[in-house]
């Protein structure tokens, strides 16, 4: 009876392991398992397409310090830095042009550098913004079609020189670091109005349009946006407003220059503050394309947060300051005819200078000037005959005071009042004045001419 309960149960067993291996050889069925070769290596994505991210985070392989032993980057990499001087360099094959985002995780203690390199291994960009223990991004590197290299170093910290004849005895971090991780996403072609790289200069610039807001960014050491903002259709009289959105712990700076690459205007704030050039008038010089070029820098560089450029057009008043007029050649007229008094809005902010300019009069006059200086800025305010003789200096109280001036104009003398906003270590973004003036005639008094030595007038 035992044999044959043995039996019964052998026969049993056999046709359940039957019956199991006929279902998982079946193909085309969801039970089917797939069984990865432990010598395969660790699962990552491709980055040769658009969004293409890491699953997984590839081990390092060492050496792995240049081109030659650079280890094949396929998404995602898991690596340690042995001592200071250690260097990391991944090959990444791109197969069409565009841009690429990096990004390195932070180490605590280290201070990492991640560095985009060509097939030459010389640099194309770097970013190096984060403190010892912070991640360091690129957002949007150019790339083209070829063999670029990822490469994650160590930035050692500064150490004091030994005295004069002593022996260095300074080590630096010796052994394997914490563990970083490093991703690169291949990035599709930016939307309209999105900043496209690279256009560091006039002949990579981005296009702009007046009314259709711009997104860049400061994304590494050095980093500068340049765009072409066309104004053939900018009306008679018209002026631009610019303006950029702030970017978190970034000191920008916009520089506006014509087609022939001569300054304009320029602009700078603090960390964290917003740009603006406002009344901008375009001097178009003839046989010159028209075309302004606007250049965004910033220090330090942040890859996390974008910038908004802005463009507005709109007619200016007459008693508004139209910019540039920061030399006698551009300055702005006071008076557009005969009138005796008028009034001038203006905007400066410390460093800057704006020149204006009062018509001659017949008889000699007495002309009485009255500034509302600019909040929190101190301004001088000069009288200058034509000739270059100065006829009188108002530059009594200090920031934020107004300044009162009089001064007696020969006949047939015309006069430029020239404003300087004084510099300032503190960056400060520009800020409202306003210009009042009046000229009564001098009865009886009789003519006279300014000095018969001059100093020379301003080009």
């Amino acid at each position: 009876m035992r044999r044959r309960a043995a039996f019964l149960l052998l026969a049993l067993l056999a046709l359940l392991a039957l019956w199991a291996a006929c279902g998982s050889g079946s193909s085309g069925t969801n039970h089917e398992r797939i069984r990865r070769d432990k010598d395969a290596g660790v699962a990552v994505a491709i980055v040769d397409r658009p969004g293409a991210v890491a699953a997984e985070h590839a081990p390092e392989k060492e050496p792995n310090d240049d081109p030659a032993t650079a280890m094949p980057f396929t998404g995602g990499v898991r690596g340690t830095l042995d001592g200071e001087l250690d260097v990391d360099a991944y090959a990444l094959t791109v197969a069409t042009p565009g841009m690429i985002a990096m990004k390195v995780t932070g180490v605590e203690g280290v201070d990492l550098k991640l560095e985009l390199r060509d097939e030459r291994f010389a640099l194309v960009v770097t970013g190096d913004r984060a403190p010892a223990g912070g991640p360091e991004t690129v957002p949007n590197a150019p790339v083209d079609k070829g063999t670029y290299h990822l490469v994650v170093r160590e930035v050692p910290p500064r150490r004091k020189k030994p005295p004069k004849g002593a022996k260095d005895a300074s080590v630096g971090r010796t052994g394997p670091s914490p563990a970083y991780e490093l991703t690169a996403t291949l990035l599709p072609a930016p939307a309209p109005g999105g900043e496209r790289e690279p256009n560091d200069d006039e002949g990579t610039a981005n296009e702009l349009a007046i009314g259709e807001p711009a997104t860049g960014w400061i994304g590494w050491g050095g980093d500068q946006d340049t765009w072409k903002l066309a104004i053939e259709a900018l009306a008679e009289g018209n002026g631009l407003d610019l303006s950029v959105t702030a970017v978190q712990g970034t000191a920008l700076t916009m520089e506006v220059t014509d087609a022939a690459g001569r300054a304009l205007m320029k602009t700078s704030a603090a960390a964290g503050q917003p740009l603006a050039i406002k009344s901008l008038a375009p001097r178009l010089t003839p046989g010159e394309a028209a075309i302004h070029h606007i250049r965004i820098t910033g220090k330090p560089s942040n890859p996390d947060d974008p910038y908004t450029l802005s463009v507005a057009t709109r007619l200016l008043d007459l008693d508004e300051e139209a910019e540039p007029n920061d030399r006698t050649s551009q300055s702005n007229a006071l008076r557009f005819g005969v009138e005796d008094q008028g009034a001038m809005r203006g905007q400066a902010a410390p460093g800057d200078k704006d020149v204006f300019s009062l018509s001659a009069s017949p008889t000699p006059m007495s002309l009485d000037v009255a500034l509302d200086a600019p909040p929190g800025v101190d301004v001088a305010l000069t009288a200058i005959a034509e000739s270059g003789v100065s006829l009188g200096k108002a530059d009594r109280g200090g920031a934020g005071a107004a300044e009162t001036l009089a001064v007696e104009v020969p006949a047939g003398t015309l006069v430029y009042l020239e404003l300087i906003a004084k510099p300032d270590k503190a960056a400060r973004a520009p800020a409202p004045y306003s210009l009042r003036w009046s000229l009564t005639e001098r009865a009886g008094a009789s003519a006279r001419s300014p000095s018969d030595d001059p100093l020379p007038p301003e080009e």
